[in-house]
């Protein structure tokens, strides 16, 4: 059975819309909280002026979080609005707007970090004696001690500061080009007719059982990128600049050294998940080899390395299919955990289907006030199964970190893709399961899914590396006074999907345009941590189901402590440490083990 395609919102049933309304009730609600904005900016000018003893301290530390909490507010509404239709002008103006009311807010954020940084050491640490309200901003105070070093003048932070909309404005420009104006056009499908071709139907059709319709899908999609290629460069060429201002500006020797310097992370741990993954190479082209055998293809193209490798009927699931397959693999995590699942299914926190205009991919994100939110583009692949297990850990990371105080919420970015990508595993571990392996039919099951592991597992470690390595090499460019084009991010991109490819599969010209359709791109250095998250995930999987219970409580408390220490040291909690390359190898490990099971099955 299929899912229903809609042409616009009004068509969906009312319970598979997010309700935005839990944010702000109506336009007008949102319009009064943000007259207030100004004055909230004001409150954090003024006391980051009268910081003299521990309670004026506190005072604008609540100052500063409470503008923050409120702006968050507002700017999360408007934009998911926006999501829903991003051709949609009131909320292109509402995004807008809060944007700018953000960048000015950062501008006194900034200079109060620049008078805590002033703050002789001894004296901020006297104070947390003092006062103990201050617990809950003791390790953002231990991290401005920290970043001392790299924290500028008032003056020079100001600038900064503004600078900000510009970035922002990098990344929205990327956003409209990719959700409104990039036109995909058509493909024929097997019979002839025209596929209107969108980000939705290409997830399905990357797996299509028709060769031709396969590569038709793929090239189409490089193409329409390529005809705006010089203009993709440019735009990214800019955020890579971006980038390298604000190294520079703070003193880091290079733009992933001042990445990383954000979650306290040496940069060997990048160099070593690029170097892992490269140990493991003679695996993946294993992996492609026994993928080609099993089509039965005289050679392997990148547009056959999503299709099954298992002669199936096409899956496809219902919703609420999708949403019982997820109730059973979660099983494992405990019945408080189901609870807040329940809810997340059942309370309009996600926003089901595409339409028109409506943001691409998947997403998690809510309101400290409300609750977290999902939003799909489902249409009933396997894929998307676990698409909405991943971004409902997301989100379920959110929730238990959001019983913090609102300074300790905000887990590290680092961590980020832990949750979600435990949840895939814990998915999967319970499908495979529920295969009979004493029947054929049951045994052809468990190839199915061992395929789909092997690549979920491709994807999120071997692809996502390959992105992170592609990041690191064009800023390495840019650091040397070289200018990103079209041709050359094509070369750099070619270059590295012969690596993580050939020989075992042939690379197509048209996949060396494949980098200007990454939105990840876009938001540096992000995409190394879906590595490094599922490496980690593994392991806690692996504890969950063999443990019982003390994993999961371990694995719970994980998730509760936010962002109240650096993220290594919140993830040992689990007892994983990703200081060392133990972790990635052992993932590495498991790949090994999957792609021998299913081998022996064929």
């Amino acid at each position: 059975m299929s899912e229903p395609v809609f042409e616009n919102r009004s068509q969906i049933p009312e319970d598979k819309r997010w309700r935005l309304e839990d944010i702000f009730s109506t336009d007008a609600l949102w319009e009064q909280a943000c007259a207030k904005i100004p004055g909230l900016i004001e409150s954090v000018r003024v006391s980051r002026k009268q910081i003299n003893d521990s309670d004026s301290l506190l005072a604008a530390l609540e100052a500063s979080f409470n503008m923050d909490l409120e702006l968050s507010e507002l700017y999360t509404y408007a934009k998911m609005r926006r999501d829903e239709n991003n051709a949609d002008a009131d909320y292109q103006d509402m995004t807008g707007r809060v944007t700018d009311l953000y960048f000015k807010a950062q501008e006194q954020q900034s200079s109060l970090m620049t008078a805590l940084a002033a703050l002789d050491s001894s004296q901020i640490k006297d104070w947390q004696k003092q006062q103990p309200k201050l617990d809950d901003y003791a390790h953002l105070l231990d991290d401005i001690i920290r970043r001392k070093p790299h924290i500028l003048s008032e003056a020079e932070e100001k600038i900064l500061s503004r600078f900000g909309a510009v970035d922002q404005g990098i990344h929205d420009t990327y956003t409209m080009l990719d959700n409104v104006d990039i036109k995909l056009g058509e493909i024929k499908d097997e019979n002839g007719h025209d596929i209107k071709l969108t980000p939705g139907r290409f997830s399905q059709l990357r797996d299509h059982p028709d060769r031709q319709v396969r590569e038709a899908a793929f090239r189409r999609m490089q193409e329409a990128y390529a005809e705006m290629g010089n203009t993709l460069a440019a735009l990214y060429n800019t955020r890579v600049k971006a980038d390298l201002l604000q190294s520079e500006s703070r003193g880091h020797p290079d733009t992933l050294t001042a990445a990383l310097f954000e979650n306290n992370l040496p940069v060997s741990l990048y160099q070593g998940l690029i170097d892992a993954v490269h140990e493991v190479q003679p695996v993946m082209e294993r992996y492609f080899n026994l993928r080609k055998k099993q089509l039965s293809l005289a050679q392997l193209h990148i547009y056959d390395t999503y299709i099954p490798i298992v002669d199936m009927p096409q899956r496809r699931y219902t919703w609420q299919q999708a949403c019982d397959l997820l109730r059973r693999g979660l099983a494992p995590l405990g019945q408080d955990y189901l609870a807040l699942l329940e809810r997340h299914l059942n309370q309009r926190w996600i926003d089901v289907y595409e339409t028109p205009g409506k943001t691409s991919g998947a997403y998690s994100w809510g309101t400290y006030r409300s609750h977290p939110y999902v939003l799909m583009n489902f249409s009933g692949t396997l894929s998307d199964v676990f698409t909405l297990a991943h971004e409902v850990g997301h989100s379920l990371h959110t929730w238990y970190a959001s019983q913090r105080p609102y300074a300790q919420c905000q887990y590290p970015i680092f961590l980020a893709e832990i949750a979600s990508t435990v949840n895939e595993n814990l998915l999967l571990q319970a499908m495979l399961e529920d295969c009979d392996s004493h029947t054929e039919t049951g045994r052809h099951e468990q190839k199915y899914l061992l395929n789909h592991f092997l690549e979920f597992f491709r994807l999120t470690v071997f692809r996502q590396t390959m992105f992170a390595e592609f990041e690191w090499k064009t800023h390495q460019m840019v650091e040397k006074g070289q200018v990103l084009t079209a041709q050359s991010l094509c070369g750099i991109y070619a270059d590295l999907l012969k690596t993580y490819f050939a020989p075992a599969v042939e690379v197509d010209e048209f996949m060396h345009w494949e980098w200007a359709r990454i939105p990840h791109f876009y938001t540096s250095y992000y995409v190394y941590q879906y590595a490094t998250g599922f490496s980690a995930a593994v392991a806690i999987s692996q504890q969950i189901l063999k443990e019982g219970a003390p994993a999961v409580e371990r694995y719970i408390e994980f998730l509760g402590s936010g962002g109240s220490d650096y993220p290594l040291i919140l993830l040992r909690k689990t007892g994983i440490d990703l200081s060392g390359p133990g972790p990635v190898k052992d993932a590495m490990a498991v790949f090994n083990t999957y792609l021998k099971r299913l081998e022996d099955l064929f």
